[in-house]
């Protein structure tokens, strides 16, 4: 099409706009993609703070008390070659002692009345995922020189769990919202071709193309769902660094993120698929009415 006409069309988009009808599905857009934003938001949030405690999630590897240094030296270098394995530090037993102490904080006096230090020496295997627990701790239970290990197997199980749950669910309203969304741009561009489709059909009877016809009502789908995308954006984005600000005073222990960066990805996808949902909806909708 020439530029002309690509204008001319454009402009018939924007009177289209100007609608109380589209006012409207632009109102209910920016309310879904709040919403679907909103759920992001969350999951984003879920997914920082679970790799935070997958990062803290570690195989303690208690060490027979015969071991000698040779040993223990290759049994390091054994564990850092186990699939999943981000890591060994090796913990003296005088050093395990002392980090008890600390862990008990104002109770660990207590501890200086032991006749000797009950603690074998050990490692703590950091892991790369905090799925890996298992089968690194089957890995390493099998090695020469290593008495027992501990891992957390409930925490761990419960956490992988939890964290499941939540992005099951943040991903099922997201797409409950994206579904919704998509409806509320065909509906609307179907009323409107409807109320047109008289003059749709002299226009093909005239011999106008599918896509001369169509262009006009694709173009206010596509502007349906970028402004309520960027509507919901201009809420969301200041809105959610207010309740960052305040959840760092008031529950200054609770990690949220904080990058702008990260957020302002947010909004880019939610530009992204309201552009997406106005093109498709609008597109599926004006095809019945091309058959003449």
């Amino acid at each position: 099409m020439r530029l002309r006409t690509v204008l001319s069309l454009a402009v018939q988009s924007v009177r289209g706009l100007r609608r109380n009808l589209t006012v409207t599905s632009i109102v209910i857009v920016t309310a879904c993609m709040l919403v679907l934003g909103a759920f992001i938001l969350v999951a984003l949030n879920v997914t920082g703070f679970g790799r935070e405690l997958e990062s803290q999630v570690e195989v303690r590897v208690f060490l027979a008390p015969d071991v000698q240094p040779d040993i223990r030296d290759s049994l390091i270098a054994a564990i850092r070659e186990v699939p999943g394995v981000a890591g060994v530090e090796y913990v003296d037993r005088e050093t395990g002692l002392l980090r008890l102490k600390r862990q008990l904080s104002e109770y660990g006096f207590l501890l200086d009345d032991l006749p000797e230090n009950p603690l074998p020496d050990s490692f703590d295997v950091s892991l790369e995922h905090a799925s890996d627990a298992r089968a690194v701790a089957a890995a390493i239970s099998r090695f020469e020189g290593v008495e027992d290990l501990r891992y957390g197997q409930m925490y761990v199980d419960k956490l992988l769990s939890v964290l499941r749950v939540i992005w099951g669910i943040t991903g099922a309203m997201a797409g409950l919202a994206t579904v919704g969304i998509g409806l509320i741009v065909s509906n609307t561009i179907r009323l409107t071709v409807s109320a047109r489709r008289r003059e749709i059909e002299i226009m093909k009877l005239v011999g106008a193309t599918d896509a001369f016809i169509q262009f006009p009502f694709i173009l206010e789908g596509f502007a349906i769902g970028v402004l309520g995308a960027a509507f919901a954006s201009a809420v969301m984005y200041p809105g959610y660094f207010a309740a960052a600000r305040w959840i760092g005073v008031t529950a200054p222990f609770v990690p949220v993120v904080r990058d702008p960066i990260k957020i302002g990805y947010v909004v880019i996808v939610l530009l992204a698929l309201g552009a997406a949902v106005g093109l498709i909806g609008s597109s599926i909708s004006t095809r019945r009415y091309l058959r003449v």
